[in-house]
């Protein structure tokens, strides 16, 4: 076999194994969830999945690495779109609400690692959560630029949109709203956050 082909195979094994580990370690917490179970869910043996990865620490890292590799790709490309800023924010809480939705156990590991009970990796968590603010600022810093909105601090404001956005979705999906009522609802999100950024400036 090719060694290009064999490695194409370790890793799709590889990316296999981690989809099924975030469906473990979002029901049941890092540490109820069982190893050896993630091997079995992903039709390996006990004893091979430790060919991948040392121990279930790892594991859970290579996840968390995995998940921001992923999420972040999303939000660049959905804030690389041309527009204005308003449609810019639209196409940010857009691409949270397919995450939160399409990649599900993914978010919720990411989530519980930042607040909940995977606390103990809140470092890794965080490093996700800088570079999805720098993402956010750049945007913030284009639109200033272009004299859409003045704002005093970035980096701050850049977390505000943040939050706001992740919260929102968060707290409407446990109040059980679905995707599409959660879309419908990304103009008026956007709108709310650029009126609490101020009056946008006119173009010179």
């Amino acid at each position: 076999m090719p060694k290009i082909v064999d490695e194409q195979m370790r890793e799709a094994t590889r990316q296999h194994i981690i989809h099924e580990a975030a469906h473990e370690f979002a029901r049941l917490g890092f540490d109820q969830a069982n190893i050896n179970l993630i091997a079995e869910k992903a039709g390996i043996g006990k004893g091979t999945i430790y060919l991948y990865f040392e121990n279930k620490r790892e594991l859970f890292l290579a996840m968390l690495r995995f998940i921001a590799q992923t999420q972040l790709a999303a939000i660049r490309g959905a804030l690389a779109q041309n527009g204005d800023l308003q449609t810019r924010l639209e196409q940010l809480f857009l691409a949270f609400v397919r995450l939160a939705e399409e990649e599900s156990d993914s978010f919720n590991v990411y989530m519980s690692a930042l607040y909940g009970v995977n606390r103990a990796f809140r470092t890794e968590a965080t490093k996700l959560l800088r570079d999805y603010v720098a993402v956010i600022a750049m945007v913030l810093e284009e639109a200033q630029a272009r004299h859409e909105i003045h704002i005093d601090d970035v980096d701050t404001t850049a977390l505000m949109v943040l939050s706001l956005t992740e919260s929102f979705i968060l707290s409407a999906r446990v109040l059980g709203q679905s995707q599409q009522s959660l879309m419908a609802q990304a103009t008026r999100t956007a709108q709310f956050i650029l009126q609490g950024l101020g009056t946008p400036l006119q173009p010179e």
